[in-house]
């Protein structure tokens, strides 16, 4: 769906502006914690391989890795 709808030509990604209109109107932006938290989870749920051990790593809501500590 975000490659269906989301992807602009050659260009990247857009916002959308109203998803009750097919296609949807794009915006002329796209909010920075797309790039920044949704591709990243969508990497690490998809990839091939564990680029991060979740044995050793919890992601925090920004999906930056932190490590786990042991008390």
């Amino acid at each position: 769906a975000i490659d269906k709808w989301a992807r602009v030509d050659n260009s990247g990604y857009a916002s959308l502006d109203d998803v009750t209109q097919l296609p949807p109107p794009h915006r002329d932006s796209v909010e920075g914690f797309f790039v920044a938290e949704t591709l990243k989870y969508l990497y690490l749920l998809f990839s091939d391989h564990d680029p991060v051990s979740l044995s050793d790593y919890v992601f925090n809501t920004e999906a930056h890795p932190l490590p786990v500590f042991s008390w």
